[in-house]
């Protein structure tokens, strides 16, 4: 899932580089910092000792991936290559966003 994440982070950085008009910068911004912020809070998550603040990283890395969704609908594709990028940022972090879910209710053993 780490690796998922960060392909969405990536694809996220890219994206906003394109982005034109007001507020471009402040929009991209925002995609870029959200969708970094999945990666860093599973990452966080990993590295806890105890269930519930395993869980609780996973709860900001799920708040994160629905921001970045939000971000992606307020997206206006310039051409088709762009409208292709959100439409795969939208489907990996949907997954992304599953794969949390499933991950909180069954956390490893060893927490």
């Amino acid at each position: 899932m780490s690796t998922l994440a960060e392909q969405v982070a990536k694809g996220c950085a890219d994206l906003a580089k394109t982005f034109r008009g007001p507020a471009a910068f402040s929009r991209g911004d925002q995609l870029v910092r959200a969708s970094h912020s999945i990666v860093s809070n599973i990452a966080e998550a990993c590295g806890r000792g105890s269930v519930a603040e395993f869980r609780r990283f996973l709860l900001h890395s799920r708040g994160s991936a629905q921001e970045v969704l939000a971000q992606l609908r307020m997206v206006e594709p310039a051409n088709e290559d762009q409208g292709r990028l959100v439409k795969v940022l939208q489907s990996r972090t949907a997954l992304i966003l599953k794969m949390l879910n499933r991950l909180y209710a069954n956390p490893p053993p060893d927490r």
